[in-house]
Parts: C-alpha cells; sequence; structure tokens
C-alpha cells in the first residue's frame, strides 16, 4: 500500500511539474548537486507525463505525432491534429447537412433528429446555425409527397421549433 501512495503522489506531482514548469536546464561539467538533481527530477516528470499521455489517446493517433522527447510539445502536437480534424469534420458534416435527403426506408421523425444531430455537432464545433436554418434544411430535405406540406409551413407566420417539426411531420407522414 505504501508503495502505491508513492506511485501516486509522483503521478500527481510528474502531472502538476508536467503543466506548470519549463524544461530545466540540463546540467553541465559546472552545475551543482542542486541543479543536476532538478534536471533529473524533470526528466523523470517529462517521461511519465509522456507515458501517461500515450496510454490516455487512442492507438491510431500515436502514430501519427512525433514524440520529441518534450511532454508540452508532445502534447501540443496532438491538440494541433485535432485543430486540423475539427476543420475536416466540420467541412464532412456541412456538405453532409446541405445535400443529405430523406430515405423513405426509415422514419421522417428519425431523419430529422439525423439533422438535428448534425446541428448540434456543428454548433458544439463552433459554427453557428439557427435553429431556423435546421427547419428549413430539415423542409427542403423532404421529398416531392411532402411540397404540399412545406407550402402549408412557408404560407405560416408562426415559426416552427425541431420538436414542433417532428410532431407535424410525422402526423403528415401518417396521413401520406
Amino acid at each position: 500500500m505504501k508503495v502505491l501512495t508513492q506511485v501516486i503522489t509522483d503521478v500527481r506531482h510528474s502531472l502538476q511539474t508536467f503543466r506548470t514548469k519549463q524544461k530545466s536546464a540540463e546540467p553541465t561539467t559546472t552545475s551543482n548537486a542542486d541543479e543536476k538533481a532538478k534536471y533529473e527530477k524533470w526528466m523523470k516528470d517529462n517521461k511519465l507525463s509522456i507515458m501517461i499521455i500515450k496510454r490516455s489517446i487512442f492507438y491510431y493517433i500515436k502514430g501519427t505525432v512525433k514524440d520529441n522527447g518534450n511532454a508540452k510539445d508532445f502534447l501540443s502536437a496532438i491538440r494541433q491534429k485535432f485543430l486540423e480534424s475539427d476543420k475536416t469534420e466540420i467541412g464532412s458534416l456541412i456538405d453532409f447537412l446541405s445535400t443529405i435527403k430523406y430515405n423513405p426506408v426509415g422514419s421522417v421523425r428519425d431523419h430529422i433528429i439525423k439533422l438535428f444531430n448534425i446541428y448540434t455537432k456543428l454548433n458544439n464545433l463552433g459554427v453557428t446555425i439557427t435553429g431556423d436554418f435546421l427547419i428549413y434544411q430539415s423542409l427542403r430535405s423532404l421529398p416531392k409527397y411532402f411540397n404540399q406540406f412545406k407550402t402549408t409551413y412557408n404560407e405560416q407566420k408562426d415559426k416552427w421549433s425541431v420538436d414542433e417539426l417532428i410532431i407535424v411531420c410525422v402526423i403528415e407522414e401518417g396521413r401520406i
């Protein structure tokens, strides 16, 4: 139990050191014992931090990021990969949202919920899409046999929420 407590304390200290301290200067022949000890401690903390990071990320990310032996640089490289990945995901989601069409094999409810999930993902990625746009995009993605329904919506003064759209579409789908 005492060994486990010591390991946990070392890991906690390593992670705190990793977050707050810059790399210690490498000791030279003129360095004193305290400077050498600080460098050795930093090296131990850095190696432990890299090990924790590597064990915490998916295997397919490990191979795409170069480990130069510095935990802060390694984490920054991972962060950069995810920024690029976010841009790709945003583009894919916008393409999907603008080209998706209703598949009659499923239900209208499932279709609109799928669009709402894309809308939510885009908003979480920092792309602001209004609920009104989602309603119009949802209506636009429905097939021709919903045209009368679309016309009815466009003639109304009131705007619907996503929940209202789902309810009315399910009723219309049952009618058709």
